[in-house]
């Protein structure tokens, strides 16, 4: 049963949302056009079955009409004949004119039975033997006095008539059982249909609100679907006008540190071949103006490479580089690096790391790199006779497991410090919060960006506290902490 569902869910959808929508008004049309269409055919049909009843009921009054005016015509014989008033052959006279009309509209009325039709033509056949005995009997009642043979004759087509009347009656009982029967069955064939009227109407109606509640759901999440997408629309619009800024403001810092020491490059070079014009007395300033050159030259080397480095960094990192690396060794390798490059800007520095080893799961070289970039900007923006201060320690509670445990890395330094209003942007390519220290410096704005990236890279995140004139705090926290897990589930090697 699942199997069935997930494939209608899978074709559902796969439709577009403009064919969809059509879908879903389509199932309440449908539903109230098929109820429509049903209720029409069950109505035409008790329409043609009480129809049916009215003409039965009709045949049923018209062999009434013909079997009272035959006994009217018995009647009035009979009464002429033993009183010899004119008054009882008024009756007789009307049942002449009666009795064909009738069974000429039973004759049209059962015209389509042929069973009925031939039973008419046998009550026809009866009832005209009894229209001519009664003329010849009121002939002879008609001529006055009669012998006594001629009573035994009148006694004996009194005997005749009596039993043709019968004959006649019993056919067209015959005829009019037969109507009833008809009647019965077509009366019961109306009940019928009238059930199946209501019972369709109630299915019918039942499906049609299912319909329309399957409709109304089906609605419902198109609307959210499309809600959705407009929102991921959104937030993807967003984060290409981001984009579209940071890249507007990447290519115009990027060409702006490039033009500079482009233009002092050049303009080194041509007062340094302006001075080999004068002789060997201008070869110290050559020397100097060449030093300075190669200076400039290394300066836009170390921002080709940290914008090669982004660069390759946007493009996604590969985990096949990726193993255990343990955090400890690395804070002590930064440690004896930078207590020597501290000692030279009058810097105090201190590192403080757990005796227990710590490691995580990524690239060494990395995760050096986003350190030595936090310690660098925290050595050029501390003054001398400032602190620094690296440290590494474990977050979470030391009862639990390894595996629920962060590794926490922290760069303290009592530097000029960031402003309030520039905390939310020294992450951002080529920001810097004083542009001519930093230019002065040789920094660019990009190693904060940098650490920045190789921190998430890493599934972990980077913090900054500041408070101004007093220094800046950076935590980098990193994922959870598991020396016994595989370093193979990252697509590295241990």
């Amino acid at each position: 049963m699942k199997q069935p569902l997930q494939r209608f869910q899978g074709w559902w959808f796969s439709l577009p949302i403009r064919r969809r929508g059509l879908v879903i008004i389509a199932i309440p049309v449908t539903c109230f056009l098929a109820t429509l269409m049903a209720v029409g055919w069950l109505k035409a049909s008790l329409v043609e079955d009480e129809a049916w009843v009215q003409h039965t009921q009709t045949v049923r009054l018209e062999t009434k009409r013909l079997l009272n005016a035959l006994v009217d015509a018995e009647t009035g014989i009979r009464g002429y004949g033993l009183t010899q008033d004119a008054v009882f052959l008024e009756p007789y006279e009307e049942a002449q004119v009666m009795i064909p009309r009738c069974l000429e509209r039973l004759q049209g009325l059962v015209q389509d039975n042929p069973q009925q039709t031939q039973q008419i033509g046998v009550i026809r056949e009866k009832v005209a033997e009894n229209l001519a005995l009664f003329a010849t009997m009121l002939t002879q009642y008609q001529q006055g006095n009669i012998s006594e043979r001629q009573e035994v004759q009148r006694v004996e087509q009194l005997m005749e008539s009596k039993a043709n009347m019968d004959e006649a009656r019993r056919e067209i009982e015959r005829f009019a059982t037969t109507e009833e029967s008809l009647l019965e069955v077509r009366k019961a064939h109306q009940a019928f249909y009238r059930q199946l009227t209501w019972l369709v109407f109630c299915i019918s109606a039942m499906v049609s609100v299912l319909g329309a509640i399957v409709a109304v759901y089906l609605f419902a999440r198109l609307e959210r679907e499309l809600a959705m997408r407009e929102g991921n629309l959104r937030f993807t619009n967003q984060r290409l006008q981001a984009a579209c800024e940071q890249l507007e403001r990447f290519s115009a810092n990027a060409s702006h540190e490039l033009r500079t020491p482009l233009a002092a490059v050049l303009s080194n070079a041509q007062v340094g071949l302006m001075d080999l014009e004068e002789g060997e007395e201008a070869l110290g300033a050559v020397r100097q103006r060449l030093q300075k050159i190669v200076a400039l030259t290394k300066q836009m080397s170390d921002l080709v490479g940290q914008l090669l480095f982004l660069a390759r960094q946007d493009g996604g990192v590969s985990l096949e580089g990726w193993h255990w690396v343990d955090l400890t060794r690395l804070i002590q390798d930064l440690e004896s690096e930078w207590l020597t490059e501290t000692k030279k800007y009058g810097i105090k520095f201190s590192c403080h790391y757990p005796f227990e080893r710590v490691r995580v799961q990524g690239d060494s070289n990395l995760l050096r790199h986003a350190i030595a970039n936090l310690l660098s900007n925290a050595c050029h923006y501390t003054p001398s006779g400032g602190k620094i201060g690296l440290k590494l320690q474990l977050m979470g509670d030391p009862r639990s497991e390894r595996l629920h445990q962060r590794a926490m890395i922290t760069v303290r330094d009592t530097g000029v410090g960031i402003p309030r209003e520039a905390l939310p942007h020294i992450f951002e390519r080529f920001y810097r919060v004083d542009g001519k220290r930093s230019k002065g410096a040789g920094k660019f704005g990009l190693g904060l960006a940098i650490a920045e990236q190789i921190v998430r890279v890493h599934g972990g995140t980077i913090t900054a506290q500041s408070t101004l004139g007093e220094g800046s705090v950076f935590q980098i926290t990193l994922s959870p902490v598991n020396d016994n897990s595989d370093p193979r589930a990252f697509g590295g090697q241990s």
